[in-house]
């Protein structure tokens, strides 16, 4: 599990200005040992992430991370003007419907927090149709087992949210955004510009939520 949030955050551009980066753990209980203005370069983040224990106990109580996640690590005064926020989940015990993680996950995306899965199907202990429902537009990447993390989910995350500079005033939407969807877990996205210029992590991240902007083909 922690070599695959390495991985993960291995690909990104860690900074003050560009991607930050938390970590909550789950179980019984659940808490945040790094936050977003932990660590600002990935090397420091990196190995902090490999000195983590992960929590002991008999539940995964998924709605107390995401309540976690509202209420403190992405809580008003902690994240940045118009950055884009995404929470990426990762769990192999998500079998029955709950309306605690119902909730949770509804007050989440209702602050504008997208939400991305990732199950481990392999124990037979994750309902994937109820997964679907938590995350934001279906985007759940499913692998077998712990070990196909890296290769079976690292690339899409990644591909899916690339970091770009970071910016204070919302970029305006002003090309025509296209997805290409390769069965439920994978797509290609395309923006394209009136201006010729590189798309912005907003632009993409304003174009999927806005429905009238996109087209599949």
């Amino acid at each position: 599990m922690l070599n695959f949030v390495i991985a993960v955050v291995r690909q990104y551009n860690i900074s003050p200005t560009c991607v930050r980066v938390a970590v909550i753990r789950y179980s019984n209980t659940a808490d945040a040992p790094i936050r977003l203005t932990s660590y600002s370069d990935v090397s420091s983040l990196v190995q902090a992430i490999g000195q983590l224990q992960l929590l002991g106990g008999s539940v995964s109580n998924v709605h107390l991370g995401l309540i976690l996640l509202l209420n403190q690590v992405f809580a008003s005064n902690v994240v940045r003007p118009n950055a884009v926020l995404i929470a990426i989940i990762v769990t192999d015990h998500l079998s029955e419907p709950s309306n605690l993680i119902t909730t949770a996950a509804n007050n989440a995306k209702s602050r504008g927090i997208t939400l991305v899965g990732v199950a481990i199907t392999g124990p037979q202990r994750v309902n994937v149709n109820y997964f679907f429902t938590i995350v934001s537009n279906r985007w759940l990447v499913q692998v077998g087992d712990y070990s196909q993390l890296i290769s079976g989910a690292r690339d899409i995350i990644v591909r899916r949210y690339g970091c770009f500079p970071y910016t204070t005033t919302p970029s305006p939407i002003t090309g025509t955004c296209i997805v290409k969807f390769f069965g439920n877990n994978f797509y290609q996205l395309s923006y394209i510009h009136q201006q010729s210029r590189p798309t912005t992590f907003i632009e993409q991240h304003n174009c999927l939520k806005n429905n009238s902007f996109i087209k599949n083909y």
